[in-house]
């Protein structure tokens, strides 16, 4: 649940009959990282990084000098699963059992054969060579996980298991993806603690609680608190018209307690297509006079839903800040529907009051982080309270080298991003925010347009689309493409159980 958050990681896909992925998960078991020491050794290494001012991959060397981090989480396929006869994981989830190469088209991967990103083609995942096992691997050093990735895949091998796939990621400077934007500053928060004690939350409280509103309690500005049965087995669960009660569980398979779905995607990202396609776009929005001073920056931006450096174009719909006036806590205070307050964290810092926008006059409904997240806003799910069940623990990291700053030619280098979520459900998660909201041009907010910087809409003469309007009342403006900026090239469904249930699948046993 903390997530690894390392600057190194990396992905290794294992081939194996049951009795090879046995034999690895029972020499792997003892490196396994329990979320406990991640939460702890996050804890420390941010209030260090606070003292010292330093951030970034910098932020990981202030911790523990001298002693490199070796972590490691390990995913299964469905096949092993229910060779073994752990079947719950199977029956739960539908689209667990049947896997990601099955599902792909109706997600919106190419379904012509031959076609760039078709199934048969992927370099991890394809129908031809299935993934028994997904290990991740993490380090704060960069030799040290190369050290550790050689001897994990060196035992993967000597239990006759195959090494498919292996592939490292690394953090960019800024957190940013290769598109250029900073990832990851809005994630839902998780209730619940690490142990006994008041104080040992599992998301530290950056602001007070007020105990008075009914509406979404939040452990850092625009961090709503979400119930953690939402992404993990045998906890409480969100209720979906109550934020703040969770809802009642029924009996839950033991083997997954504690579990969680894993998706995995390699997105391969064209970054000079994505250049030339929206530089084509914020032409075609300039043709119309309303929008003549629209620059390619600005409506980048608005695929987005943020600046290169995280700043909500909603606080700052001119032009980017660069960097927040205090903490990062400073760019995700906002909502669509309503007027966001002014607030002050627990160490004191001021963070500024956003306005509202509930028809997407300056942040347009199908901006990236609207169609995910659309926050306070009511959807074709219903309630603000419900979208939070679509809610995904996003834990992803980009791979291969950025592109120059300038470039709109393709360099021939394969870079992208190593795509990671836990949830519940994949088919009432994953796969309903991608099917339902990103790629459908009429939700969740009616007439807003496609997600165009992921989203994968179905083959029509238009493509992707994007809405503007400038005010209420006033003829939307709509632009579209069919330049494919983003490309599948891999990936699976898999259950990351507990430590308990690891140790069980390794020695065959059919009850934890």
């Amino acid at each position: 649940m903390p997530g690894f958050r390392l600057p190194y990681q990396r992905i290794v896909a294992v081939g194996a009959d049951l009795a090879q992925a046995q034999a690895i998960v029972r020499h792997l078991l003892p490196w396994v990282t329990p979320a406990a020491r991640a939460a702890a050794y996050h804890e420390r290494r941010i209030e260090k990084a606070k003292t010292l001012r330093v951030f970034g991959r910098e932020s990981f060397r202030a911790v523990e000098a001298g002693s490199a981090l070796r972590w490691l989480n390990i995913a299964v396929g469905a096949e092993p699963l229910a060779q073994a006869g752990f079947q719950g994981p199977g029956r739960t989830d539908r689209s667990f059992g049947l896997g990601l190469a099955r599902r792909s088209s109706s997600l919106g991967d190419p379904s012509t054969l031959g076609a760039p990103g078709h199934k048969d083609g992927w370099l991890v995942g394809a129908p031809s060579a299935p993934v028994a096992l997904l290990l991740i691997l993490g380090s704060d050093e960069a030799e040290e996980l190369a050290r550790f990735a050689d001897s994990t895949e060196k035992e993967c091998r000597r239990a006759g298991g195959a090494v498919l796939y292996a592939e490292t990621g690394v953090r960019l400077d800024n957190d940013s993806e290769h598109f250029g934007f900073r990832d990851g500053v809005s994630q839902p928060g998780l209730r619940g603690r690490l142990s006994p004690a008041e104080d040992d939350l599992l998301t530290p409280r950056r602001l007070a609680p007020d105990g008075l509103s009914e509406g979404p309690e939040f452990s850092a500005p625009g961090e709503v608190l979400v119930w953690p049965g939402e992404f993990i087995f045998g906890y409480p669960r969100q209720d979906a018209h109550d934020f703040r009660t969770s809802a009642s569980e029924g009996p839950v398979d033991p083997f997954m307690s504690g579990g969680s779905f894993l998706v995995f995607r390699r997105l391969r990202q064209h970054v000079a297509l994505f250049r030339q396609a929206t530089r084509t776009l914020a032409e075609s929005l300039r043709a119309y006079s309303d929008y003549a001073g629209a620059s390619d920056d600005w409506l980048r931006a608005r695929l987005v839903g943020r600046w290169p450096s995280g700043a909500p174009i909603l606080l700052y719909p001119d032009d980017d800040p660069g960097t927040p006036p205090g903490s990062l806590d400073a760019f995700n205070n906002f909502g669509f529907r309503e007027a966001a307050a002014a607030v002050t964290t627990t160490t004191g810092e001021p963070i500024p009051g956003a306005p509202g926008d509930p028809m997407g006059l300056v942040c347009p409904l199908h901006a990236h982080i609207r169609k995910v997240n659309p926050r306070d806003t009511s959807t074709n799910l219903g309630p603000p309270s419900q979208t939070q069940k679509l809610r995904l623990l996003r834990r992803g990291i980009p791979y291969g080298t950025p592109i120059a700053p300038d470039a709109v030619d393709e360099d021939g280098v394969d870079r992208g991003l190593l795509f990671l979520s836990y949830q519940r459900s994949i088919r009432e998660q994953f796969e309903k925010l991608a099917q339902d909201w990103m790629n459908s041009d009429i939700k969740p907010e009616a007439d807003g347009g496609h997600d165009v910087l992921v989203g994968q809409a179905p083959l029509s003469k238009e493509g992707r689309t994007a809405v503007f309007r400038k005010a209420a009342g006033s003829t939307s403006r709509r632009v579209s493409t069919l330049a494919d900026w983003v490309t599948p090239t891999g990936g699976g469904y898999f259950f990351a159980p507990s430590l308990a249930s690891l140790a069980a699948f390794a020695g065959n046993q059919t009850e934890v």
